[in-house]
């Protein structure tokens, strides 16, 4: 079972509305997404950009090769699970549902709000009953996004530090903060021989180059 796949993001698949292309080491993998997934990859993310995607699969008897669902983040994923343990809503419906942040579906669920599930791509009336009667006490954790302690004070890590002074130095050289960071960050989550903060401003640049030759060429 898979739980996530770190690659080159490749944009919508050509013959499906509702999945994306990965490429992981040279192969291609198209992943069923969620509406909320497809609309952060479309507004945030460019062709040939890292991307570590959560997935999860399933298999049924119309199905026999199993079929790829992604996510951008393990609380998605999470969720989707939860939806697809309800019956008869399986892995493409739960993710068609996915349409609207899952702390507005999972507070609809636990209030009991059968108008707002029916409203939801693919849910009926009998649907949101069931999912009301199998998630009402189990979907707490996602009504709210997530809140974390304030942790006690740490010094931070080599690996923080070496991010923090390579945005720094980011946004001394005219980049917007924002973008530095998710740059950088990118970088860091798919590139395991990125030691040094050179090495992340050399494969900033270089990516950046990469991007502004493809929007010329097109």
């Amino acid at each position: 079972m898979y739980a996530y796949l770190r690659g080159i993001y490749k944009g919508s698949a050509p013959d499906n509305t509702e999945a994306i292309l990965i490429e992981v080491s040279g192969i291609g993998y198209e992943a069923i997404v969620p509406p909320i997934v497809m609309q952060e990859l479309t507004a945030s993310y460019s062709e040939d950009e890292p991307l570590l995607l959560y997935v999860a699969t399933q298999t049924g008897r119309d199905t026999p090769w199993p079929v790829l669902f992604g996510f951008l983040t393990a609380r998605q994923k999470a969720f989707w699970e939860l939806l697809v343990s309800v019956p008869r809503v399986g892995g493409k419906l739960a993710a068609r549902a996915m349409s609207t942040p899952i702390e507005t579906i999972a507070e609809a669920i636990h209030e009991g709000n059968r108008a707002f599930l029916d409203g939801l791509p693919g849910i009926t009336l009998d649907g949101a009953d069931k999912m009301i009667a199998s998630l009402r006490k189990k979907v707490a954790p996602f009504v709210q996004p997530v809140t974390r302690m304030q942790p006690l004070p740490t010094r931070p890590s080599e690996g923080d530090e070496m991010r923090e002074d390579a945005v720094k130095l980011l946004v001394v050289m005219g980049i917007k903060r924002l973008e530095a960071q998710r740059g950088v960050d990118q970088l860091l989550a798919s590139r395991e021989d990125i030691i040094s903060i050179q090495d992340i401003i050399t494969e900033y640049f270089r990516a950046q180059h990469a991007r502004t030759q493809r929007s010329g060429a097109g």
